[in-house]
């Protein structure tokens, strides 16, 4: 029976609800949008649950929807979902300009205003024209740029024809020193190649002349032993009366001439410093081992052997009449060591290097510096050149050069400060046209917000004209009262992010972070000011507006939650409508802490579930059976 009356009931409604939507004025919002269509737009259309349902709910505590309905009044949800809910501290506040986005413009140069290009309220970009002024000094900044220039190109040619025959001098004087080295090297190499000619004649010639004297030595050591052996048989043959002794005195003549003659070769091996055991074992020798052999072996017993046996020989080079050729042939080659050296450390003093030197001397080849500019030539030699006058004039032109390098940097900055631009300070000097207009440009992007230019006025240079300013970066600034402080403690820090809301747009939140915190309290007002910089691309942001922040001081555990525009309160009760197909149902539910976006839900939904975020007022309205239609943009939930 209940049941009959509801649907009733239901009947009733729909046909009263017909009715008005025929004669609805053009200021009612109808939520299908059209009367024709009426039928498939019903709003207070109350859902039936059956005894299966998941959550149990009274008869009106759901509303089913066409899709136009849904669109009519705006309609959105979002999903009941596990997320932490941050601790949060308001902060009132006011929208301000960055203060590093303001310009203002002046001339930077007195003069007349010929011509206004931007006016109040212009949007201007870097670089944009604002106005022409004529100036009397311009004009004279520009003829000294044209004198400075001048006398640059001047002491540059002058500087030009001196470097050039300095350049020359040095080259003149490289390639001399590089030809009296290569010079004096082939002269070493003929010296060198002479005394080691010298050389090998001399080795030959005394080991000849040694072995001849091993031969004396040997020879008459034999003789002398001979006519000692006959001399010993013929006295005994005497005493025995068998020779005569006229024989015997002869023979004994021959045996002291024959000692004279061994005492006389072998006191020659004894002068050359041989030794008695040395002269030994080369009368004891069979005369198959060289001579400097037997020489050296007294050297080798005390541990003094010669690397090379030939050269042994020289230590008797005196016996040879070469011996003075030889000398004389050593000297030469020393001196021309000693010169090639000289030469050598000449080119090395004239800035080449000693890997230069190497290929010089192996290629025998000069180096030309062919490849060397002007420049090159004098930075990298100049100085080891003994040329002081040369030197001293191009140190006075150089001199006057840096002066005039000055002089025209100083010219030219002067220009930049009264605003001309590079390229029309270049083409001056390209031209060596004077001007007295110059443009007076916008330094930033922006809005012009304050003119003070009128045609035809003479100003001075530090006169303002227009005020410039960039909104894409803004400020908001706010406030922290001491009692919060003790909440924020130290999460107050420069960086902080923090969330933006607008009065003007209540469904944008915006982002930015803390630029400046004061670094004292406001003796009136007991608060300490924050200065948080947000990016303003869109120019939404204007200043002058009043703004919420939210700062984020700790994040609390994960809970289950919604966005809050989707809790509404119904008397005592807080509820919020949960998505089912095209039906919502109205669930009462338990909250818990919140913040600036997020709602705690203890009790009354499931994680998954959609929640109606816009549009709630609505559906209580059609949930209570309300015939009423209402603007979908109004009602919104806070």
């Amino acid at each position: 029976m209940k049941r009959y009356v509801h649907f009733t009931l239901s009947i009733l409604t729909l046909s009263v609800f017909t009715l008005q939507c025929l004669f609805w004025s053009d200021t009612t919002i109808n939520l299908v949008n059209a009367a024709d269509e009426q039928t498939d737009s019903e709003i207070g259309e109350p859902h039936e649950h059956g005894e299966d349902d998941t959550h149990a709910h009274a008869e009106d505590d759901s509303v089913t929807l066409s899709d136009k309905a849904k669109a009519n009044i705006g309609l959105k949800t979002a999903i009941a979902d596990v997320r932490s809910i941050d601790k949060v501290v308001q902060v009132t506040g006011n929208i301000i300009s960055h203060p590093g986005k303001r310009a203002v413009v002046t001339p930077r140069v007195g003069g007349t205003i010929k011509h206004v290009h931007a006016k109040l309220g212009d949007i201007v970009k870097k670089g944009d024209i604002l106005l022409e002024l004529e100036s009397i000094d311009l004009q004279l900044a520009a003829i000294n740029l044209i004198e400075a220039v001048q006398r640059q190109k001047s002491l540059d040619s002058t500087a030009a024809e001196h470097k050039s025959v300095f350049a020359k001098q040095i080259l003149v004087e490289l390639k001399t020193r590089q030809i009296d080295f290569l010079e004096s090297i082939r002269d070493l190499q003929e010296q060198k190649n002479a005394f080691h000619k010298h050389r090998t004649i001399a080795i030959a010639k005394t080991i000849s002349t040694l072995e001849q004297m091993r031969v004396e030595l040997v020879k008459s050591d034999v003789e002398r032993n001979l006519l000692q052996d006959t001399l010993t048989r013929i006295r005994s043959l005497t005493d025995l009366r068998v020779s005569a002794q006229k024989e015997l005195i002869t023979k004994q003549a021959e045996y002291t001439k024959a000692t004279n003659v061994f005492s006389g070769t072998k006191r020659q091996f004894l002068l050359l410093g041989v030794s008695e055991q040395t002269v030994e074992k080369i009368l004891s020798d069979d005369g198959s081992t060289p001579i400097l052999t037997l020489l050296n072996s007294e050297s080798q017993i005390t541990g003094k052997a010669s690397a090379s046996k030939n050269s042994d020989a020289l230590k008797y080079v005196s016996l040879i009449e070469e011996a003075a050729g030889l000398v004389d042939a050593e000297l030469a080659y020393k001196s021309a060591d000693i010169k090639v050296n000289a030469n050598r450390q000449r080119v090395l003093a004239a800035g080449l290097t000693i890997s230069q030197l190497e290929t010089i001397s192996k290629t025998g080849e000069i180096e030309t510096f062919d490849e060397f500019s002007t420049e090159d030539i004098i930075e990298k030699y100049a100085p080891f050149m003994a040329s002081i006058q040369v030197l001293e004039v191009l140190m006075h032109i150089e001199e006057a050069q840096r002066n005039a390098a000055i002089l025209l940097a100083k010219v030219k900055s002067q220009l930049e400060v009264y605003g001309l631009t590079t390229k029309e300070i270049d083409e001056i000097i390209e031209t060596g046209k004077h001007q007295s207009r110059f443009n007076v440009t916008a330094p930033i992007n922006g809005q012009i917000i304050e003119q003070d230019a009128t045609l035809g006025a003479t100003i001075d240079k530090s006169e303002s004209l227009y005020s410039i300013l960039d909104t894409d970066v803004v400020w908001v600034e706010g406030e922290v009262y001491e009692d919060t402080l003790a909440l924020i403690d130290n999460k107050l820090q420069v960086g902080s992010a923090v969330r933006i809301r607008i009065p003007a747009y209540p469904n944008n939140v915006f982002t930015g972070k803390i630029t400046r915190i004061s670094a004292v309290v406001n003796p009136e007002k007991r608060s300490v000011a924050i200065w948080t910089e947000v990016d303003n691309p869109s120019q939404q942001l204007k200043p002058g507006m009043f703004a919420e922040q939210t700062l984020t001081i700790e994040k609390l555990d994960d809970v289950l939650s919604v966005p809050l525009n989707a809790v509404i309160e119904d008397g005592s009760s807080q509820i919020v409508f949960v998505e089912s197909g095209n039906t919502y149902i109205k669930h009462e539910v338990q909250v818990g802490v919140k913040d600036d976006q997020y709602i705690e839900i203890k009790e009354g939904l499931l994680a998954g579930e959609k929640v109606v975020i816009q549009g709630t007022h609505q559906l209580m309205r059609a949930a209570a059976g309300s015939t009423a239609v209402v603007d979908p943009h109004a009602g919104h939930s806070h």
